[in-house]
């Protein structure tokens, strides 16, 4: 287990995770690099199986290779069918944060799965798709170290922001007032220059951005004005 929180790790907070689906992947090192010299820390790695999700990005192989180019916080993202029987792949292979689905194991699995992860030195995170409740993750917000909130339909960058989750911002937000909690919140998907400061407001302290900073013309450029702006928007407690 950690010695110190995710918390503790990441700050201060707010701050971008920035996710590189829909960048260049065949050149993944350069790409890095530049994010890196802009300040970014922490890379969100969409690890997608065809099943669970209707798309295929990278696995194992790739993530490991990347790890040697770079010291940023990866925050792996399992978009799979097959948590409990994948996750150490990824710790192999170099995660600081795995984020499963709540959507693919079962309730009596979940705590069991959260332990095993934990207990290889890495960061737990639970995800939610849009049409499932913050309530389903209730039983395990005390032992989880980040809840994602996908935002959009898991599976493609490029969607548009889903509105109807700005209410489980809220909510958990609340729900950590009241327990006394730590778990990180973080947002994926639809996220961009237009709404991450409300989205930021409601209480999302690691928003996912991709398909804003790869489709313009300078990511660079377009990076650094997201963290220029999270900068401004820190609220750490």
């Amino acid at each position: 287990m950690k010695s110190k929180t995710l918390r503790k790790i990441l700050y201060p907070l707010p701050k971008i995770s920035v996710s590189l689906l829909t960048s260049d992947l065949s050149n993944l090192c350069y790409i890095v690099k530049k994010l890196e010299h802009t300040g970014t820390e922490v890379l969100h790695l969409d690890v997608m199986d065809g099943n669970f999700v209707p798309n295929l990005t990278f696995g194992p192989p790739v993530i490991k290779s990347l790890r040697q180019h770079t010291s940023c916080f990866f925050d792996v993202h399992l978009m799979v069918s097959n948590p409990k029987e994948s996750f150490l792949w990824y710790i192999n292979s170099g995660a600081d944060l795995i984020v499963f689905h709540y959507e693919t194991v079962k309730e009596k699995d979940i705590k069991k799965l959260v332990y095993d992860i934990k207990k290889h030195n890495v960061y737990c995170g639970i995800s939610i798709k849009p049409n499932t409740s913050v309530d389903k993750l209730i039983p395990y917000l005390k032992i989880i170290d980040l809840v994602l909130i996908m935002t959009v339909e898991p599976g493609f960058g490029g969607q548009k922001f889903l509105s109807k989750c700005s209410s489980k911002i809220k909510k958990l937000v609340e729900i950590r007032r009241q327990k006394k909690l730590d778990f990180i919140i973080s947002c994926d998907g639809g996220i961009n220059e237009n709404n991450i400061v409300n989205i930021i407001s409601l209480g999302c302290e690691l928003p996912v951005i991709g398909s804003t900073i790869f489709r313009d013309d300078n990511f660079v450029k377009k990076t650094k004005e997201f963290h220029i702006l999270t900068t401004k928007l820190k609220f750490y407690k």
